[in-house]
């Protein structure tokens, strides 16, 4: 080491930059040592002091004896472009060689305060050298030592971190920390002792620069010691056991007198990790205890070793290039006979693939054991993927696939199972029910297996006409483990005919799998009896179709109007659909006879199941008996007209003769009307209450006797307005 002692002197007189400006350089590190000899200078950017602005740099080489390498001052300023202010500077390699001797650094900033006319130097900056690291065999066996200066060598302190002593790893390429020096100003020495083994020893030396933030790094050896076999084991391809699901590694290498075995890593992203030693020379392939290749892709590489470290490690010489699993994977396309299988390219095989072999192997449920490996496709090596057709549904499958490179070696993939199946069929639905709700609506209910935990979807078709096309109506509902599906047919017509229905059930894959029972409304229709005085409603309907335990009987309900509930009239038999009701006892009632029928399954274990059919209403016509005169003397008979509003002593009501005639309408308005007209057309009087009859007076005066008219208007009980006009004449005896 050399140590320049009187620095004050050398930087004033040898190196001759003058000092009359403010800001000198702050040179802070060296790094960036390549093979070509290159070195990067760096400095803290230009700072001004009072009004100074930045000209340029001059940075003066030297080397560690104090002989001056640059021939002038090399000029380092803003960049041309973008004036960007310089921060650093690559010494050329044509000029200057950082990798034979530490180069040092001095700097003078020339700044101007005149906008230029007149520059003025900076004092000059304190040396920094760059770190020139040697490295030479040592005394004692194994021993290498090496030899730096100190970035400050020049500069006379210790002014960075502690030394940091780094050898690069030939397998994973990571620089690991050999020792750590504490900083000296005369740099520093140390011997490695990396063992006898041959090898290719590169190191370098990094130190903390005296800012605390950077780095300065040294250039980096290459020293050769020992003698050795240099090839490196080529992996020829990796196959996956189909027993174990282990990875087995094949290599050749050129086995010598030297090799003593072999180390196999598994390749990564992140580098190579080792998995297995080998001490056998002659063993050139291997199953790796902890491979995953059952799972997941796989890669390895080998390396061969021909020495022992004197800690009693192997020490390998390079390893060879990474080769892979063939990765299998497969999967049944839903509801089909079909299985997709892909897999990953062998990288790294040797030779590279010629072909691949799709094989695969059926599950024997009986006996438990897997078929021999059949042949089901040859592919050229730029296949990845094949569709396997034609498969059993109910079974389980194994596959894999063989890769045969060009040079006849052979991998197979990681076994892939994939159990094939298809949805079972439940048991057919049931249509317990086609309800009619209105005139526009229909209640189809539908019962599903109780038992099947299959996921199916229920559509309603209804039968299109008479003819046997069916027409898919409604949304679908899904249903597992018996749910009671609700469908309602809001696109109907019920008073015009009845509507046949069925449910088809369909699967997970889009198959239909099963069909209802039909469910059929009843259309019922009405007339009446074409003499008026018979009072006889007929009723004829077509059957239910179909329970699936028959027809038990029938429920023919009527209601007085259409506003009421209707109430059970009468049970009939399931064969019979027909039915006469007689009102003529009935004429008080509005008239208005609404009927529905009741279809109800027979013996059923659920409770009473039914289906109802559409409403039909029959009007019987107002029976009006209006008298053509009467003699309102005061003798109790036949003084009102049209009737004697005075109730019955026995019945508490009025005998109007009237029937079949409304009571009340929804809205409180009167359902009677009469008015009295003169022979002029004059009324004389007018009356909306049955109990409010006239007395043949007007304004309390008995008419005149003669010939008047009556006009009565009367509500039916579908809301009909009936009207009556004739003549009455008053007599008073």
């Amino acid at each position: 080491m050399i140590r320049i002692s009187n620095i004050a002197t050398f930087l004033l007189v040898c190196i001759g930059f003058g000092f009359n400006a403010y800001a000198q350089p702050d040179l802070t590190h060296v790094d960036n040592v390549n093979a070509a000899g290159n070195a990067t200078l760096h400095w803290e950017v230009f700072s001004p002091i009072g009004a100074e602005e930045f000209v340029h740099n001059e940075i003066k080489v030297f080397d560690l004896l104090l002989n001056e390498l640059s021939i002038n001052p090399h000029i380092i300023g803003p960049d041309v472009n973008t004036g960007v202010l310089p921060t650093g500077w690559v010494m050329p390699s044509f000029m200057y060689d950082a990798n034979t001797f530490a180069h040092c650094y001095v700097g003078v900033q020339v700044t101007t305060l005149d906008g230029g006319v007149t520059q003025d130097p900076s004092p000059t900056s304190p040396m920094l050298c760059s770190i020139h690291l040697s490295a030479v065999i040592g005394a004692n066996p194994g021993d290498i030592d090496l030899v730096w200066n100190s970035p400050y060598a020049i500069s006379g302190f210790a002014a960075g971190g502690d030394f940091v002593i780094e050898k690069l790893n030939e397998v994973t390429a990571v620089w690991d920390v050999v020792a750590t020096i504490p900083d000296n100003v005369l740099g520093g020495t140390y011997t490695d002792n990396p063992g006898p083994c041959a090898s290719v020893h590169i190191y370098r030396v990094k130190q903390l620069a005296a800012n605390g933030v950077d780095e300065n790094v040294s250039n980096t050896t290459d020293l050769v010691t020992g003698a050795g076999n240099m090839n490196v084991p080529t992996t020829t391809h990796v196959d996956v056991d189909p027993s174990t699901g282990l990875a087995v590694v094949y290599f050749d290498y050129e086995v010598t007198e030297e090799t003593l075995g072999y180390i196999i890593y598994k390749c990564s992203s992140s580098g190579s990790a080792e998995v297995l030693q080998i001490g056998d020379p002659n063993m050139l392939s291997a199953s790796i205890p902890t491979s995953l290749a059952s799972t997941e892709p796989e890669s390895y590489r080998v390396a061969a070793f021909d020495c022992i470290n004197d800690d009693g490690t192997p020490n390998p010489n390079a390893a060879g290039e990474c080769a892979s699993t063939v990765f299998a994977s497969a999967f049944q396309i839903p509801c089909t006979d079909r299985a997709q299988i892909y897999w990953t390219e062998p990288f790294g095989m040797d030779g590279g693939v010629n072909t691949y072999t799709v094989e695969y192997s059926i599950y024997d449920d009986a006996s438990g054991l897997w078929s021999s490996w059949m042949q089901t496709a040859v592919l050229n090596a730029d296949a990845g993927s094949y569709l396997h057709e034609g498969v059993n549904v109910d079974k389980t499958y194994r596959y894999r696939v063989v890769a045969e490179s060009t040079t006849g070696n052979v991998a197979r993939s990681n076994n892939y199972e994939v159990t094939f199946a298809y949805p079972d069929a439940p048991d057919d639905p049931i249509i317990s029910r086609a309800s009619v709700l209105t005139n526009s609506s229909v209640e189809i209910v539908v019962e599903t297996d109780p038992l099947t935990t299959e996921v199916c979807s229920y559509q309603i078709e209804r039968k299109f006409d008479s003819s046997d096309e069916w027409l898919r109506i409604l949304a679908p509902q899904s249903s597992t483990m018996g749910m009671t599906l609700t469908f309602i047919d809001n696109s109907v017509n019920t008073d015009a005919k009845s509507y046949t229905y069925r449910c088809v059930m369909i699967n997970d894959c889009g198959a239909e799998v099963g069909v209802s029972n039909i469910g059929s409304t009843i259309f019922l229709q009405g007339w009446q009896s074409d003499d008026p005085e018979a009072f006889l409603n007929n009723l004829i309907w077509s059957h239910y179709e179909e329970f699936p335990q028959g027809i038990g009987s029938y429920e023919l309900l009527r209601s007085s109007t259409r506003n009421e509930p209707a109430s059970p009239l009468t049970t009939l038999p399931g064969n019979v659909n027909y039915a006469e009701d007689y009102v003529g006892d009935l004429i008080k009632e509005p008239g208005d006879f609404c009927y529905t029928v009741i279809a109800l399954e027979n013996n059923t274990s659920i409770g009473l199941n039914g289906a109802k059919s559409n409403r039909v209403c029959l009007t019987e016509e107002p029976l009006i008996w209006i008298p053509t005169a009467f003699t309102p003397n005061g003798d109790l008979n036949n003084d009102w007209y049209p009737w004697n509003p005075t109730p019955d002593i026995v019945t508490g009501e009025i005998v109007t003769n009237l029937g079949f005639v409304s009571d009340s309408l929804p809205s409180g308005g009167a359902v009677f009307n009469m008015k009295i007209l003169s022979r002029w057309g004059d009324v004389i009087f007018s009356s909306e209450s049955i109990d409010n009859c006239w007395d043949g007076t007007i304004n309390g005066e008995q008419v005149p006797d003669g010939v008047y008219s009556a006009v009565i208007r009367i509500l039916d009980g579908s809301g009909k307005w009936h009207v009556i006009v004739q003549p009455v004449q008053v007599l008073t005896p």
